[in-house]
């Protein structure tokens, strides 16, 4: 199947609209300055209400600051939105696949790399305003196999329709905590890991205490960088060094051992108001035959009790890609965590497979993206 040029004048802007996006052309680098620094403020205080006592003020609060960040972001980055046409061989069986993408771009290349196998072919590349959303999935239904939108959720009602499969564009794990249960109920609810609890104790790891400042530069450069760039390849997300060692002095580091005290893995975690953050973990060296003898396990379970007692409502295990076929999603799904809203991110994933496409409901089929989660001011 080719893809054909979208109709002249669904490229072409109208006189009235370029009058209205004028302000918004001219003001670019304006726009992200302010979103930067929106962001930073509004994230400081997000992180506080966040870890705040649940009380119906910290609901509110919470409330408030999620709507706040997500409609400035709105207004300041996406009223103009890319479109791409992409075409090359479907993961699914190979054979030639078109998909059209329209948003924001930050989940384009996880998307991309796991609908396409190999060399990838970007046709075209433009840009609409947010107002032709409604209008481009008509434009493009014959000529593609997917469909995927990435819009801000103040858009939701405005793209939403029965045919679309909904989704955030990322999803917190969290591990719910309660009084009312003991270590034993606890332990309980990680039965799936059964097989990893089997191997960190015949290795006979034992939990010590580090020290923030001089351990770090150990945990940081032998433990945290080579397990991040061995578990996520070129998606690797690793925390710029001063910015996890000034997080570091108010967090707490532990380190793994052998019984002869060979530290072999750690994690930096935070306990701030009623949350249990579990920051940063590593491996030493990025040994994956660590990972095997149920090290990385032995941290999951070891900060999670550590949570329950300390009396936190909630352990948060960080965030992961909405889609119940995506590996780390599954991995922490077999711990007991939970996905819940997350309030740092302001997208939606619509994704619409046009003419019955088998390469495109198969995948959705495989990766099955979640639909439906808890807000965060309810957690």
């Amino acid at each position: 199947m080719e893809i054909t040029a979208l109709p002249a004048q669904r490229r072409e802007l109208k006189g009235w609209e370029n009058l209205i996006l004028l302000p918004y052309h001219l003001t670019s680098s304006w726009r992200h300055r302010v979103d930067r620094s929106l962001k930073k403020v509004l994230t400081r205080l997000i992180q506080m209400a966040f870890d705040a006592p649940r009380h119906w003020s910290r609901n509110l609060i919470l409330l408030t600051l999620v709507h706040v960040w997500r409609w400035s972001h709105f207004v300041l980055r996406q009223l103009e939105l890319d479109v791409y046409l992409f075409r090359g061989r479907s993961v699914i069986d190979g054979s030639y696949f078109n998909l059209m993408y329209a948003g924001d771009k930050l989940r384009l290349r996880y998307l991309r790399d796991r609908l396409f196998d190999g060399e990838v072919q970007c046709v075209s590349h433009w840009r609409i305003p947010i107002w032709r959303l409604r209008v481009l999935r008509k434009d493009m239904r014959v000529n593609v196999d997917l469909v995927i939108l990435e819009v801000s959720e103040v858009l939701r009602r405005l793209v939403a329709e029965k045919s679309y499969v909904e989704a955030p564009d990322s999803v917190q794990m969290v591990f719910f905590l309660s009084s009312q249960q003991d270590e034993t109920q606890i332990i309980e609810r990680m039965k799936s890991q059964r097989e990893s609890f089997r191997r960190f104790r015949k290795a006979g790891f034992k939990i010590v205490e580090g020290d923030n400042v001089r351990d770090f530069d150990f945990f940081y450069e032998r433990m945290h960088v080579p397990y991040i760039k061995g578990r996520h390849g070129e998606y690797a997300d690793i925390g710029d060094r001063e910015v996890m060692r000034r997080l570091s002095r108010h967090s707490r580091l532990r380190f793994v051992c052998l019984p002869d005290g060979t530290r072999v893995a750690g994690s930096l975690s935070m306990h701030r108001g009623s949350v249990y953050h579990g920051l940063f973990m590593g491996v030493l060296d990025g040994d994956w035959n660590i990972v095997k003898s149920g090290a990385v396990a032995f941290i999951y379970y070891q900060e999670i009790l550590e949570a329950h007692h300390l009396g936190a409502r909630l352990f948060d295990g960080g965030e992961v890609m909405p889609f119940e076929g995506d590996g780390v999603f599954q991995h922490k799904r077999l711990w007991g965590f939970e996905p819940t809203e997350n309030p740092w991110h302001t997208n939606h994933l619509f994704f619409y497979v046009p003419n019955e496409s088998v390469p495109g409901q198969q995948w959705l089929s495989i990766y099955k993206p979640i639909a439906n989660v808890s807000t965060s001011y309810t957690c």
